[in-house]
């Protein structure tokens, strides 16, 4: 057993998506999780594991494991983030459940530039809004994705992010060719040119540029950014459209035992929307990636700005205090009236035993000014 939890929690009625929780409302009354394995030998790991809670139950961290240090296998519902945020993702996060997956990735780094890289192919669940021809085509659409970065010098990694949507439906049946030429060539084989059919469209893809710098002073910090785009420009693969720029800071060690986090996000139009999947890149009823979209009509290709800023601190009495603050801020250019949403969770926990246990509080308002807020506490092995 490599970990097990339970959480119980009182709620208001009112429900908002939980950030980065798997699909998880505000509303669930309890959240039960655990995960096992067993290692036959060197090259396999079987893990079985599962969460569940009033809304859902799935299979999140049950896979198959194969290979070895530098290629390894994943078959099944395996989590991917792809970002240096700690509490959002563009591309793809934990916002939504888990999709079963097909992963190949290094355990350990490759060369003196610490090189990494992982690739999957996902299922996604079912949609019955995918433009096939004239009309409509019900299916599930396959997701890939694909990580590579590196270290060229120590406390610097920078990173490059693809994931595309495609198939589903009367639209599957695509050639192992017809994948990598949409993937490596969005602008010549994938996005529609002005004046044509957008049906003919092969998928939806997007892509970001990361990059992490580590200083390691006295009291070490680290600052991140992510560049990402929902499109190409220009008709250039060089050049991503409908942009989204988010930046991040990080104090590991502040005076009096204090830990501190900035995030900044904000993504122009069309993100998470498309012509032909449009349900957008969602999973289960939620966002693949930031959890700031899920605070919107469904379906509106509105912008948005988000903030977070996390205090942690190691009080004298023990455990650990952690507050944080998340607002989002939608655009005001399409009909819906959204107002500013602002999330406060504060969480206390502590060693007892051999166990993890604390409590957590969540309370805010939506974008639609819907407040809410769940009690709950929790131990943990």
């Amino acid at each position: 057993l490599s970990h097990a939890s339970v959480e119980l929690a009182a709620t208001s009625n009112n429900a908002a998506a939980l950030a980065n929780r798997r699909g998880m409302p505000s509303d669930s009354a309890y959240e039960i999780a655990a995960q096992y394995y067993w290692q036959p030998g060197d090259r396999m790991l079987l893990s079985a594991g599962f969460i569940s809670n009033e809304d859902d139950t799935y299979a999140t961290g049950s896979m198959l494991s194969v290979g070895f240090e530098y290629m390894q296998l994943d078959v099944g519902f395996r989590d991917h983030w792809f970002s240096p945020m700690n509490t959002s993702s563009m591309l793809i996060g934990t916002q939504a459940q888990t999709m079963p997956s097909l992963t190949v990735s290094n355990y350990t780094p490759l060369s003196r530039w610490n090189f990494r890289y992982e690739l999957f192919v996902a299922e996604m669940s079912e949609s019955d809004r995918i433009r096939f021809g004239d009309g409509f085509t019900s299916g599930n659409p396959r997701l890939a994705g694909m990580h590579l970065s590196v270290q060229p010098l120590p406390g610097f990694t920078i990173g490059l992010n693809r994931i595309m949507q495609f198939g589903g439906g009367e639209r599957g049946g695509n050639s192992l060719r017809q994948v990598f030429d949409a993937f490596f060539d969005p602008s010549g084989a994938d996005n529609f040119a002005a004046g044509t059919d957008r049906s003919t469209e092969f998928g939806n893809q997007a892509a970001s540029i990361t990059a992490r710098f580590m200083m390691p002073t006295e009291r070490p910090f680290s600052v991140y950014f992510e560049y990402a785009g929902e499109d190409t420009s220009t008709n250039s693969n060089a050049r991503l459209g409908n942009v989204s720029l988010s930046a991040g800071l990080h104090f590991m060690r502040l005076p009096g035992e204090f830990e501190l986090t900035l995030e900044f996000a904000d993504w122009q139009n069309a993100w998470y929307t498309h012509g032909i999947y449009q349900d957008g890149l969602v999973h289960e009823g939620n966002i693949i990636g930031h959890w700031g979209a899920d605070y919107r009509v469904v379906g509106d290709a509105v912008g948005a700005r988000s903030m977070m800023a996390r205090l942690g601190w190691q009080p004298d009495f023990g455990g650990w205090l952690e507050a944080t603050w998340r607002s989002l801020d939608n655009e005001d250019y399409t009909p819906p009236e959204y107002e500013r949403a602002d999330i406060l969770e504060v969480l206390y926990s502590r060693r007892w035993r051999d166990f993890n246990i604390g409590i957590n509080l969540t309370a805010g308002n939506d974008s639609f000014g819907e407040s809410f807020s769940r009690l709950g506490t929790f131990i943990r092995f």
